[in-house]
């Protein structure tokens, strides 16, 4: 990531009146972030570095800074990130498709050359398997690619109400390599990653806008129903509602900080092991 932030940094540097001409839309979008909107979504990337997708830019939190990174261009809207087993960070959302950050180059990469359409609710990568990702469409069901998003394969039709979010997860039990949670307009959907069935994970009823687990603990899954953060401690058969001083809007965990909830007034909060919450400062 610290890669991203120095790739912004040079390209905003004007040398001279010629090259800030040129410049100008990537420098457009490197304006701070209004932090009054609404965070859409939370990832981190491999060095930990957290990643907020709020009021339409995209930030990179680390060490306390802030820097924005230039989303890539596209008519669609942003909602979802996922990080791959590999540490790649991918962006989707209805009308843009799937695109993946290239660290190399500091450029985005579209993934949709196989997709059918660019309709793409809703994205999720393995928790495990390097290059495995899924993406949802509420036109089209679940697809997934198995080589960092060059090809994509329809594998199912996704559960039964449409999904808002979901998430891969090792938690064991499963026929095949993990499970899908998927966070429906009807509450929590739970799959083995072999797309053998779809069916409820507990009573929690609603329409989630926000999932996640501890990867250190995959039994513990989190979702958010309007603003409502709850949690279940035996992956996903019961629930209970936890306090978080203004209502979720996204949730990440982080190597760093745990549990990370972003709120509908733009801040990031972090859970303690005693259950309290404490600002991540950006």
């Amino acid at each position: 990531m610290k890669s991203m932030i120095h790739t912004l940094n040079t390209k905003v540097w004007p040398l001279c009146l010629l090259m800030l001409a040129a410049f100008l839309p990537a420098l457009a979008q490197a304006q701070p972030l209004d932090d009054n909107q609404p965070v859409t979504a939370v990832t981190t990337d491999a060095s930990g570095t957290i990643l907020v997708l709020r009021g339409g830019s995209l930030v990179a939190i680390e060490d306390g800074t802030a820097a924005v990174i230039p989303l890539p261009a596209s008519d669609g809207q942003p909602t979802s990130l996922a990080r791959g087993a590999d540490g790649d960070v991918y962006l989707g959302g209805p009308g843009m498709g799937v695109w993946r950050y290239d660290n190399a180059s500091g450029d985005w990469q579209s993934l949709n050359e196989s997709l059918p359409d660019l309709s793409v609710n809703a994205i999720a990568a393995h928790a495990n398997q390097p290059g495995t990702l899924y993406a949802y469409s509420e036109q089209n069901g679940m697809f997934r690619s198995r080589d960092r998003g060059t090809e994509w394969a329809r594998v199912d039709g996704g559960p039964r109400e449409p999904v808002q979010t979901f998430l891969h997860s090792d938690m064991p039990g499963s026929m095949e390599s993990g499970w899908l949670f998927a966070g429906t307009t009807r509450g929590v959907a739970r799959s083995m990653d072999c797309f053998c069935f779809w069916g409820d994970a507990g009573e929690l009823r609603g329409t989630v806008s926000a999932i996640s687990y501890d990867p250190a603990a995959p039994e513990n899954v989190y979702a958010v129903i309007e603003g409502v953060l709850h949690h279940s401690a035996d992956g996903g058969e019961a629930w209970e509602a936890l306090d978080v001083p203004q209502p979720v809007t996204a949730l990440a965990f982080s190597p760093e900080k745990g549990l990370v909830a972003g709120t509908v007034d733009g801040d990031l909060l972090a859970r303690g092991s005693a259950g309290e919450w404490t600002p991540v400062h950006d």
